[in-house]
């Protein structure tokens, strides 16, 4: 497989249209996995309104897992032609300019300019070398989720799969996933922040929401119960009202 290289830019512009795209890979990927994280306790706490509709909440945690991994994937993809965080790096390194003071204070907001101390911004040779390191396949993790994508992913490797018990097919741990996660956020945010010094949060407003959806299934639940309970008792009181009235009613 031929070696990520540089994308070709027409400017700063470009870049932060790259930079704005991956950005939403690497800001989704861990909520996903928090997400479905999150679901396996909630599957034991409400486990009495999740088995109304066991095939969609198995199905959804199931799909929610892996829009998680194929973001990670795509963020560490190797692929000559793909964006990704490798290639990105690749693109930064090869665009220093960009980092120079007073590109930066173009981009930036003017009172952030005003204080910014002279190759703030500038790229550090040695920092993007060990960056790239960390994105590139001959890392321990990084090897990890690209044999995921290409035997589990993308693809199913037959081969890999009747080689390999299941336990030891998927090879990817959750410990991974995260970990890979946290990376590229690290790495990611230091590049977005001295190309406009801004970075993005780990965190995506509204994630803590999911309590309301599971307390608003309880009591939708316990309201159907309580309806049927007391349509149960309402026929039971006619049942009773016509047995009595049978009872009284004169012989022909």
């Amino acid at each position: 497989m031929a070696k990520p290289n540089p994308i070709p830019l027409a400017g700063d512009v470009d870049l932060e249209k790259l930079l704005k795209r991956l950005s939403e890979d690497i800001v989704e990927a861990p909520a996903f996995l928090r997400l479905h994280t999150l679901l396996g306790v909630k599957f034991g706490k409400y486990q009495r309104e999740v088995n109304q509709s066991a095939f969609f909440w198995t199905f959804s945690a199931k799909a929610i897992l892996e829009a998680g991994l194929l973001r990670i994937a795509r963020i560490y993809d190797q692929e000559q032609s793909a964006l990704s965080l490798r290639r990105l790096l690749l693109t930064i390194q090869a665009n220093p300019h960009f980092f120079e003071d007073e590109s930066v204070k173009k981009r930036v907001n003017p009172l952030y300019a005003e204080g910014m101390q002279p190759g703030s911004h500038a790229l550090k040779p040695n920092e993007i070398v060990a960056d790239l390191v960390l994105v590139s396949d001959g890392d321990p993790l990084v090897d990890k989720i690209i044999r995921w994508r290409n035997t589990l992913g993308a693809h199913i490797s037959p081969k890999r799969m009747l080689k390999n018990p299941p336990a030891r097919f998927n090879f990817l741990t959750p410990d991974d996933a995260f970990a890979l996660c946290d990376r590229a956020f690290d790495v990611f945010n230091r590049y977005s922040s001295l190309f406009h010094a801004t970075t993005h949060s780990r965190k995506i407003i509204g994630e803590d929401d999911t309590e309301f959806l599971f307390k608003y299934l309880r009591m939708g639940l316990d309201a159907y119960n309580k309806q049927v309970e007391d349509e149960f008792k309402q026929w039971e009181i006619l049942a009773k009202k016509h047995v009595k009235n049978t009872e009284i009613s004169p012989s022909l």
